[in-house]
């Protein structure tokens, strides 16, 4: 699901839907659409701050490299699968950022000149932005302001995001080794699960093997504790779905919902 409710009181104007830019990327095959089209364009004022959505669909969910090419934009990644990051917002800063090919990430966004920009999945074009020179509240000065400090903060996290207590104790570590057509070496069976959990407690799992088949758990966002992070990872951010080098340690709370949880290994 690419756009969730957001408590507008706790977010500066920028990030209100009113300046959201939406960019779906589909891969199929040797075609890539955006938002249904071949390179879509997006207009943008120059100088003004928005919140670039973008969710990402490709075979197999294997990661790719999402890169923003010429133009003077200034761009931050501030949020993983739908959860703004626990980090400033100005903590990600770059002109490319690793996505899976099941992901969603949320950018904030600003041109400093008009010009062209392209964003490309791998070596593709899927969108370009296209920066005019508009006169915005007939002030020439954007309605969302055009520093960095106008970025503000991100929202509190809500309480199943939010926990401090430890994983619940030795039932509540567990490995996950992933091949292609199996989790640890068993192949999936509706009326056998893997393992029970408990509602409310919190767990700890080591992934691994999740470069080649990316790992995506129902009902929980997965919360990053290996030191320094997995890959494009980053330690104490939350994401959906996993594909990093090696081991790639990970937590998650029980909350909110509680009935039978699916783990994947990402075959799109």
């Amino acid at each position: 699901m690419l756009i969730i409710d957001d408590n507008y009181d706790a977010v500066n104007y920028w990030a209100h839907t009113s300046n959201e830019l939406l960019l779906q990327i589909f891969k199929s095959g040797s075609s890539l659409l955006a938002n249904g089209n071949s390179n879509e364009k997006i207009e943008v004022a120059v100088n003004k701050w928005y919140r670039l959505r973008v969710s990402a669909v490709a075979p197999k969910a294997k990661p790719k490299t999402i890169s923003f090419d010429g133009g003077s934009c200034t761009i931050y990644k501030i949020a993983s699968d739908g959860v703004w990051n626990s980090a400033n917002l100005t903590s990600y800063p770059g002109l490319s950022f690793e996505l899976t090919g099941a992901s969603r990430a949320d950018f904030a966004i600003k041109c400093a000149t008009v010009g062209n920009t392209s964003i490309k999945w791998g070596k593709i074009t899927a969108a370009t932005i296209e920066t005019k020179n508009y006169t915005i509240l007939g002030t020439g000065q954007s309605s969302t302001g055009n520093d960095v400090a106008d970025l503000g903060e991100a929202p509190r996290r809500p309480n199943s995001l939010s926990w401090t207590e430890s994983p619940c104790g030795e039932d509540c570590f567990y490995d996950v080794t992933l091949s292609k057509t199996q989790i640890n070496g068993k192949p999936w069976d509706k009326d056998i699960p893997l393992k029970n959990i408990d509602y409310g407690k919190v767990y700890e799992w080591s992934i691994s093997g999740s470069k080649k088949h990316p790992f995506h758990l129902h009902l929980y966002h997965m919360k990053i504790v290996t030191p320094g992070g997995c890959g494009a990872h980053k330690e104490g951010e939350f994401y959906d779905t996993i594909s990093a080098p090696g081991d790639c340690e990970i937590q998650f709370k029980a909350i909110d919902i509680g009935q039978r949880m699916i783990m994947v290994r990402v075959t799109l």
